[in-house]
């Protein structure tokens, strides 16, 4: 007899040893008739399980092949036929009849074993007399006999679930324990409700007391850019050969920071080869955190033809002192040949007919142009699965910092294609909600119009590790200085002409709305001002008018808009944000625009500012964003080094909203559960996956968190020194910290992270000059 699964065997301490006869693959499906009333676990695993209690045998290994066991055995009354599966039991009933049928009702090869059948009929039938099946059936939790014993366990822990989604105080229930099987939440409860659904192979892990949470939703972080910094150690050379990188700092007057530009640049150009592209960096001065942007977006810093005499014209320069730069005219030149259209694109997408300039003269390009330089042409050589690979330890990093979800746009192809190279390997540490922005690849405007047309409606495409959300657009409105307030609050000429107010004929708004008419769902739309807001709603509004669609389908879309610096609480934006059902996703750390709105508009500003309190109590859906944002680079507050921001910056911000020794707009602080809503169960319903994600709940995604003190109780203070020890995505460990890990006495998963508890005590406090 053919033995492909010798070794599979019942333990020696059963009396005897069955090989199990290999029956060909398709036939070991059997369904009995005449079932016993109280039938027995549908679940093979299940039925093992519960004879290895009894005393039968220990669960068999499946080594790859189809092991499997067929027979008849005599009950008290009846025989039971039974068949084993592809690695364990399968089935058990009880039949009258003779045979075990396949699918087909065909005999299938296990009536041939009848030797072997007779035998452990005996058995089964002794077991059945003597021992009451039923009864021990009875004694096995329901969830094991429906799916199994738990892959693992934790005990002992403050399990907060977050399952009051309201708008209350309240996180919901808290547990003792939680069983995880598969991907899913098997139960919750106390440790001695949970603890019965541990079977031999189940890992229980004891929490000792600590804080388990649901895994940290990012609704707004562009993870992916810092990939570069990867690419060393992977192979890829970066940045390639033909670029030359340099730095210099700004200073505290525009005049010394140009002089270091022009002594920079020249520098830069003397040691690149000619032809090679240089690339100077602008750092802010750290007293002064948005002199410099103010310098750049007002177009003062420099331009193209300043450029070109400071760095020739033999090497494309690009000047890049944060989200807005130059090149000179090589590089345009370059840069048309490589993207044809890419000077009519960015005199729309910068809108220089709005602010009376011809945008390629001047050489001025935004974020998407610069990124654009590094992510097509820079990495136009680097293989998808290398980026996949530096992806991947990218987001595993992430992990480290609790976050078990993040979302995004995706705007080049090369990151399109990193991302779908990771998840044809199946290696996403991290669920990816992605927003396609395409339209930003500088290319012919009329054809940028049209091309969501073109590429049918995507979101919804993926699974639970990636998908597409919807259609983004980063330049609908921009935060300080050009935050659309329009006429409701006043400044001086000169301020309100910076405003950069959407409207019907610009690239965005006719993108947008095309897509929107398509079907798309709009999300990740950069919405910073207040009259910003009511413009994305006209356009709504056009396109809903198209289509014939009602509120409701509208609200169901579950439409999203960005960073909201100014947006503001006047009644028609709060009752308009509750009508279209648009989920606002505001980062706290947009309090460093405070003093500079407040000296360009007065103390009219305000109320305008981040009113996070207000947006809770009026109904507006609210949740976070920029999470941990400088816990790995070790950025500083306002991005500029005045402190530390560790994973927990964000939360602590927006329940003290203190940024350079001042609390702003106090009556605006929320609750630290409110902060924990907006990244947890809120922004599940951002992301389109509220019935799997941010909340624990059986059935659900076992996507968790385990912190290191209890968020919920201690000093507000000392939520920025809260680390997160454990991340499990989807009931894998992705990242365990060795302090837990010594705890729970396996070994550490994953890259490290921690920092000292003295590195926070300065957030916070002023640093301005």
């Amino acid at each position: 007899m053919e033995e492909p699964c010798k070794g599979d065997v019942w333990s020696p301490e059963s009396a005897r040893d069955f090989v199990l006869p290999f029956v060909e693959p398709g036939t070991w499906n059997a369904l009995v008739e005449d079932q016993w009333p109280r039938r027995l676990p549908h679940s093979g695993d299940q039925l093992v399980t519960q004879l290895t209690q009894l005393g039968l045998g220990r669960r068999m290994a499946s080594r790859g092949a189809r092991p499997c066991l067929g027979g008849e055995a005599l009950g008290p009354k009846k025989k039971i036929s039974f068949v084993f599966g592809e690695r364990c039991l399968y089935n058990l009933g009880i039949s009258l009849k003779n045979t075990v049928y396949t699918r087909s009702g065909r005999r299938n090869s296990m009536d041939y074993h009848r030797s072997f059948c007779k035998a452990l009929g005996l058995g089964l039938g002794m077991l059945l007399i003597g021992f009451q099946l039923p009864q021990a059936h009875a004694q096995v939790a329901p969830e094991v006999a429906r799916s199994g014993y738990a892959d693992t366990i934790f005990v002992n822990g403050s399990i907060v679930s977050m399952d009051d989604i309201s708008n209350s105080t309240e996180v919901g229930n808290v547990y003792q324990a939680v069983a995880v099987k598969g991907d899913r939440i098997m139960k919750l409860g106390t440790t001695g409700e949970v603890e019965p659904l541990a079977g031999p192979d189940t890992q229980v892990l004891d929490l000792k007391g600590r804080t388990l949470i649901p895994g940290i939703i990012e609704p707004h972080t562009h993870l992916y850019g810092r990939v570069t910094s990867y690419l060393d150690r992977l192979g890829f050379k970066y940045p390639p050969d033909g670029v030359y990188m340099a730095s210099t700092d700004a200073e505290r007057t525009l005049e010394e920071t140009q002089a270091n530009i022009r002594d920079a640049l020249k520098d830069a150009v003397e040691e690149a080869d000619p032809g090679d592209w240089v690339v100077l960096s602008v750092r802010p001065h750290p007293d002064a955190p948005t002199e410099l942007r103010v310098w750049s977006w007002t177009r003062r810093l420099s331009d193209k033809q300043t450029i070109d005499l400071w760095g020739g014209n033999e090497n494309p320069v690009l000047l890049r002192p944060g989200s807005r730069g130059w090149v000179n005219s090589k590089a345009l030149e370059v840069l048309n040949e490589f993207m044809p259209g890419y000077s009519d694109s960015i005199q729309e997408t910068m809108h220089g007919v709005d602010i009376g300039e011809d945008i390629p003269t001047i050489g001025w390009v935004g974020s998407q142009e610069m990124s654009v330089i590094t992510w097509e042409l820079f990495l136009e050589q680097l293989p998808p699965a290398t980026l996949a690979q530096g992806l991947k330890i990218l987001s595993e990093e992430f992990a480290s910092l609790g976050v078990t979800t993040f979302s995004s746009r995706i705007q080049f192809p090369k990151i399109m294609s990193g991302y779908s190279a990771l998840v044809s390997l199946g290696q996403m540490p991290i669920r990816f909600s992605a927003h396609y922005e395409i339209h930003r690849m500088p290319t012919d405007p009329q054809q940028t119009r049209q091309i969501y047309r073109r590429t049918g409606v995507l979101q919804g495409l993926g699974d639970d590790y990636f998908w597409i959300d919807g259609v983004a657009s980063e330049r609908w409105d921009s935060n300080y200085p050009e935050s659309c307030t329009g006429p409701d609050v006043p400044a001086p000429p000169h301020i309100k002409s910076r405003e950069v107010c959407p409207k019907p004929g610009d690239l965005p708004w006719d993108t947008l709305e095309n897509a929107m008419k398509s079907g798309w769902r709009l999300a990740g739309v950069h919405i910073c001002g207040s009259e910003s807001a009511r413009a994305f709603m006209r356009m709504i509004d056009r396109a809903r008018e198209v289509n014939g669609w009602s509120m409701q389908q509208v609200r169901d879309m579950h439409m999203t808009g960005e960073h909201c610096d100014v947006i503001g609480q006047q009644p028609d934006i709060l009752e308009g944000l509750k009508n279209y059902g648009i989920i606002l996703s505001c980062g706290a750390d947009y309090l460093r625009y405070a003093p500079d709105f407040i000296a360009d508009y007065g103390p009219a500003i305000e109320p305008f500012i981040l009113p996070f309190k207000t947006y809770i109590e009026s109904g507006v859906k609210l949740v976070g964003q920029h999470y941990g944002g400088g816990a790995l680079r070790r950025g500083g507050e306002g991005s500029v080094g005045g402190g530390f921001q560790p994973p927990f910056y964000q939360h602590w911000q927006l329940v003290t909203r203190r940024y350079d020794g001042q609390v702003w707009q106090p009556e605006e602080r929320i609750d630290r559960v409110h902060a924990m809503k907006m990244f947890t169960s809120w922004a599940a319903e951002y992301v389109t996956k509220p019935d799997k994600l941010g909340t624990l709940e059986t059935g659900k995604l076992a996507d968790m968190v385990v912190l290191d003190r209890d968020y919920f109780s201690i000093p507000v203070d000392d939520i920025l020194k809260v680390r997160p020890l454990m991340t499990m995505v989807g009931g894998k460990l992705i990242v365990l910290q060795q302090v837990l890990a010594t705890d729970f006495g396996i070994d550490p998963v994953g890259p490290s992270y921690s920092f000292e508890d003295h590195e926070v005590e300065r957030i916070g406090a002023a640093f301005r000059q």
